[in-house]
């Protein structure tokens, strides 16, 4: 939701002291964190020590839907047997699982998009805290922008619309009473005119 980057050494270091697994939803981050866009874990340097990774393919994987569970082959069998969501859904449709094999090409490829949508990510930052809003968040092209007051979220969200930008307004309940905000996202195809 704010773009924060969990201490995944921490979680791990911990994990390790209990012998116990750790399960990262990377929804917000595969494709894009971390030097080759392999998420959170990557970004934090304990690729190997992440035995679980859940995503989604309705986000930086294509925006279609879907999603995905990475984990060691007992556990995939174990969750195939287990696992509601799983059990009761449907196979992705044939252009959509496609459609985000070729997201997958472009991640391994796409070195330039991800240091684009950071500078964007970071020129968008270093503009806003000039021009004297708080954001959350650090290192991640979502950015919230916070505004306290849950209606003027709102009228900002609303007002930025009618000049083509698109953003969300949240507050209570999905964000603390008081810290209602809006939340954009960068994009890679954004430019410095943008």
């Amino acid at each position: 939701m704010d773009g924060i980057i969990a201490n995944l050494k921490g979680v791990c270091d911990l994990a390790d002291k209990y012998n116990a697994m750790v399960m990262v939803d990377d929804s917000h981050a595969v494709g894009f964190v971390g030097e080759h866009g392999r998420g959170t874990p990557e970004y934090c340097g304990v690729e190997g020590r992440v035995h679980i990774l859940t995503g989604t393919l309705g986000k930086a994987l294509g925006g279609a839907s879907g999603g995905y569970t990475a984990a060691s082959r007992p556990v995939v069998e174990w969750l195939r047997q287990r696992s509601r969501p799983y059990l009761f859904s449907n196979t992705l449709m044939p252009a959509i699982a496609g459609a985000s094999l070729k997201v997958l090409d472009m991640i391994e490829q796409g070195g330039g998009l991800r240091r684009r949508l950071y500078d964007n990510a970071s020129r968008f930052r270093a503009n806003m805290e000039k021009a004297g809003f708080t954001l959350a968040g650090a290192d991640h092209p979502i950015i919230p922008v916070m505004i306290g007051d849950a209606a003027l979220a709102s009228q900002m969200a609303d007002m930025l619309l009618e000049r083509g930008i698109y953003v969300i307004g949240f507050s209570f309940p999905v964000v603390p009473k008081g810290q209602a905000r809006i939340r954009t996202q960068m994009s890679a195809a954004h430019s410095a005119a943008d």
